[in-house]
């Protein structure tokens, strides 16, 4: 089998620090088993996604280092592909159309809320007859899709990085919707956890990398990779990136994103070499400084912790140093000018 694996940035900000390093992740698993490393862009958020975002991205990944096998694929380019992955979900009768207002949803919740109970939906739509879609139509009611989750089913997995992980389909929030609102016999704009999947399935990846924070659509996923009679790949959730308070580092933390640790004259060789450590440790630990050619051969993730790894500036300060002493006297010099300029004219 030939590992492929995927970053899939959403072009709604600049690269994250905690996007990045899951990059990093994925680039070094890829190179370890000589597989293909591929970018994806998931724009299909048409309100938020931005084209200099997406420039943004792909100039950090390259700044760092991780040049990509395949791709940039963009969702956007890709609507046709899911629609028919939902209208097939619809002829099997693993989705449905559901008319709910956004009223009587939030009335839903508002109800589960006062019983103590978790808010779901509660799947009132799942077997409307045709006279009752008939009648919902002709008060001008447009249908999200929902994928029907069975509440007792169990999704097991063997986590690369957790191990064994078990999800109940009744934690799942009730059936999932998988497309927005259309006009009735119509699909309208796919969502997250489908396009994810149907995208996943054309890539042939083998392996999906990435935080801590997607295990439960990791749960629904494997749903969906289920009923399109497809392979589910392994998943591996690495660890989030912490604050010094233990909380995931944000824009509240002050800088965080690619961009701005270039700004402040950080080498690519360092930051990406920082990253590496954020939640996985070498064979040796004593050996801490390296490119990431270097340690692709020993990267695997049976070294990668469960544990938040924080963000330690004075670790990555001196890894920063430590690749600066390396440069001869004249180069430094040259890569000094823009930032004195820069400075120069801040105080004018």
């Amino acid at each position: 089998m030939t590992v492929r694996v995927r970053i899939a940035p959403s072009p709604t900000g600049n690269l994250h620090i905690g996007t990045a390093r899951t990059a990093v992740f994925n680039w070094l698993f890829a190179r370890h088993h000589a597989g293909t490393f591929i970018l994806r862009i998931e724009d299909t958020d048409e309100e938020r996604s931005r084209p200099e975002y997406t420039e943004n991205i792909t100039t950090g990944l390259k700044w760092l280092g991780l040049n990509w096998d395949e791709g940039p694929f963009f969702q956007s380019q890709r609507l046709d592909l899911y629609k028919q992955a939902v209208q097939t979900l619809l002829d099997k009768e693993l989705a449905y159309r559901c008319y709910c207002t956004s009223e009587e949803l939030e009335e839903m919740r508002a109800a589960q809320k006062a019983r103590g109970q978790a808010p779901r939906y509660d799947n009132r739509h799942r077997n409307l007859s045709p006279e009752q879609q008939a009648a919902f139509e002709a008060e001008g009611r447009k249908p999200v899709i929902r994928f029907l989750i069975d509440d007792n089913r169990q999704i097991v997995w063997k986590d690369l990085v957790r191990g064994t992980v078990t999800w109940r389909g009744s934690d799942l929030g009730g059936d999932m919707v998988i497309a927005r609102s259309s006009e009735a016999g119509e699909v309208g704009q796919p969502l997250y956890n489908l396009a994810v999947v149907v995208d996943d399935i054309d890539m042939q990846i083998t392996h999906v990398i990435r935080g801590e924070d997607h295990i439960a659509n990791t749960a629904k996923q494997i749903l969906l990779y289920e009923a399109m009679s497809s392979t589910v790949p392994e998943f591996g959730h690495t660890p989030l990136i912490l604050n010094q308070e233990g909380r995931k580092l944000s824009k509240r933390d002050g800088v965080t994103s690619i961009s701005d640790f270039q700004k402040m004259g950080y080498l690519p060789e360092a930051l990406a070499n920082y990253m590496t450590l954020l939640g996985w440790t070498p064979p040796d630990a004593r050996k801490e400084i390296f490119t990431l050619e270097k340690v692709a051969p020993q990267f695997d993730f049976d070294r990668v912790n469960q544990a938040g790894a924080k963000f330690d500036w004075d670790k990555l300060n001196w890894l920063n140093s430590q690749y600066i002493h390396r440069i001869a006297a004249d180069q430094l010099c040259d890569q000094l000018i823009p930032y004195w300029q820069g400075r120069a004219m801040s105080l004018m």
